[in-house]
């Protein structure tokens, strides 16, 4: 199903509301929720590029190429480079990338580890124009370059805990004045019906078939199974998968081995695919070989286990231009700048969820409960998977990523080393919506939390190249990405990476006069914004004063490592 228009802000923005008495401040978010729209967070994530791959050759200097050129990463960073070819090339580089997670404060739980193949460069280089004065080299080329890395796990668990996820469901229902007879037919009288409820109640819905909570009034929600007691453990697993590239269509020109200027359109395509499993069990005192979760007397049912499983696929592609140059005042330095225009991207996106529990009665209450011969109560599968959400163009997501500006400077000492070192800025501030399926509303809001919430991000870059023999070469290099936030104990709704430190090193053996083959080892480490599996807070300000509701998981910090290796085969000719 396409989504449809609400705007309902609850679980997205602050609210408020105002009686002639009393006034409310709401809000509610985390890792769990929201996951049916796009986060700012995920904004944030699909548009961290990293110029560190590419060929083997520039991901063991860092990527430090806006000055040095002859390379097919040159494509993706600074066009101008293309201008030094002087021959043909074809270019391919498989990489294995060895992902790893830490979650501190948190108890192990499933796994923090994946390994993934993939292809971090693909190109042809074709030198069009060879001449001695003038115009003396025109290059183009045509590639796939990889930009961004989304494959990582990540699973822990925390137990002590007195917050449930219920509880934030059954906030939603009362904000929102939902009633549990508004999900079936007939005023409640006939069938389940998905139709009936907006995606953004469609956890709230599942919360309530899972007898996490129910309405105990009018306009009343509890999470009535689990009783104030429990001793809450929380169980999270997170899986991404999926990649950025880029295709690249380039030009590049050397004007009398002085001045070189090149451009890319830039292609960009996006695969991600996001699953968040989440579990809660709920123990009570006095266990036993009968109750191993204990009993809580107080409880007609008790709520023994939940969990709720959400997944997101979202593919999408974009357009840039990049536009640079490279000058040589002198034989040895070369001087570099190029400026890469924002990316406009188009995604599509889908999202579906599911739950299950399982409860136990201690006393058979209710006629529409049916405990089985030993007392236990299954959720089922009956109206346990929620519809599939998918937004697509004209209802689809749009948005662009920030404007970058990268200077570089370079030397060769003769025909044994280079050293390089590059200065990107990236601003981020400069994230905009253009569309969604949900409103203008949250576009507005958006802009307003890019603006407020973020700033431009200062890279740097340093790469290293030694001729050790005639057919092999040593490098080396070192890059450091800071931080975008305006603030460093920023919250968001997931972890989102604010700085990374990445270094490097490899190999090149020249195997025949056309054919190379470098190697490169890269080390990566992201560290990223803290975050909540869940939060609500109600203040309600009355004559008497302010008063306050609130609950919320602990605050989690999953910081990423990946090991990358690279193998580049190149032939010129």
């Amino acid at each position: 199903m396409k989504r449809t228009r609400w705007i309902i802000w609850a679980a997205i923005l602050a609210v408020g509301t105002a009686t002639a008495q009393t006034s409310y401040n709401r809000d509610m978010g985390g890792l769990l929720i929201d996951r049916d729209v796009m986060t700012p967070a995920d904004l944030l994530g699909l548009s961290q590029t990293q110029f560190n791959f590419g060929t083997a050759r520039a991901m063991a200097m860092a990527g430090a190429f806006t000055s040095l050129g002859a390379d097919a990463s040159s494509m993706a960073i600074n066009p101008a480079g293309l201008g030094m070819y002087r021959k043909n090339e074809v270019t391919f580089t498989p990489m294995m990338t060895f992902a790893r997670s830490t979650t501190p404060d948190a108890g192990a739980y499933g796994s923090n580890r994946t390994n993934r193949f993939s292809a971090s460069n693909l190109s042809v280089v074709i030198n069009t124009v060879n001449r001695t004065r003038g115009l003396i080299g025109l290059s183009i080329g045509f590639g796939y370059n990889r930009i961004a890395d989304f494959n990582y796990d990540y699973s822990y668990q925390r137990s002590g805990q007195d917050a449930t996820v219920a509880d934030v469901y059954a906030r939603q229902m009362v904000w929102n004045r939902i009633s549990k007879n508004d999900f079936y037919d007939d005023g409640g009288q006939g069938n389940w019906n998905w139709d009936r409820i907006a995606p953004q109640y469609w956890n709230a819905a599942l919360a309530y078939r899972a007898y996490m909570i129910d309405q105990t009034g009018e306009n009343a929600w509890a999470p009535t199974w689990i009783g104030n007691g429990a001793d809450i453990t929380h169980y999270t697993t997170v899986k991404s998968r999926g990649s950025a590239g880029e295709f690249a269509m380039s030009v590049g020109a050397n004007i009398e081995n002085k001045l070189y200027v090149g451009a890319t359109v830039g292609i960009q395509s996006i695969h991600r695919k996001l699953y968040v499993d989440y579990a809660e069990d709920y123990r009570y005192a006095d266990p036993s070989t009968e109750h191993p979760y204990g009993t809580d007397p107080s409880l007609d049912y008790q709520l023994l286990y939940a969990k709720l499983n959400q997944a997101m696929i979202i593919n999408g592609a974009g357009v840039n231009l990049k536009v640079g140059l490279v000058y040589r005042p002198i034989p040895g330095l070369r001087i570099g700048a190029a400026f890469h225009t924002p990316t406009y991207y188009s995604l599509d996106r889908k999202y579906q969820s599911s739950a299950a529990s399982m409860a136990f009665a201690n006393r058979n209450t209710d006629p529409n409960v049916r405990p089985d011969s030993k007392g236990y109560i299954s959720s089922g599968t009956e109206n346990m998977t929620t519809p599939l959400l998918y937004d697509e163009n004209p209802d689809g997501w749009s948005f662009t990523t920030p404007a970058r500006l990268l200077l570089g400077a370079s030397y060769t000492f003769g025909s044994r080393a280079i050293l390089s070192v590059d200065y990107e800025r990236d601003w981020y501030n400069g994230i905009r919506m253009s569309d969604n399926p949900i409103g203008t509303e949250l576009k507005h809001s958006y802009k307003q939390t890019f603006r407020d919430m973020l700033k431009g991000s200062n890279i740097v870059r340093a790469g290293a190249e030694f001729k050790a023999l005639p057919g092999l070469a040593l490098r080396a290099g070192f890059g450091y990405s800071g931080s975008m936030l305006r603030d460093e104990n920023t919250i968001f709704a997931q972890p989102a990476i604010k700085k990374t430190v990445y270094y490097s090193a490899g190999i090149g053996l020249a195997l025949s006069r056309v054919c190379t083959l470098d190697l490169a080892y890269q080390y990566m480490k992201h560290t990223t914004t803290d975050y909540y599996l869940f939060y609500v807070n109600e203040t309600e300000d009355t004559p008497t004063g302010p008063q306050d509701m609130f609950a919320e998981s602990s605050l989690y910090r999953t910081d990423f490592a990946r090991h990358n290796v690279a193998l580049s085969l190149s032939f010129r000719f």
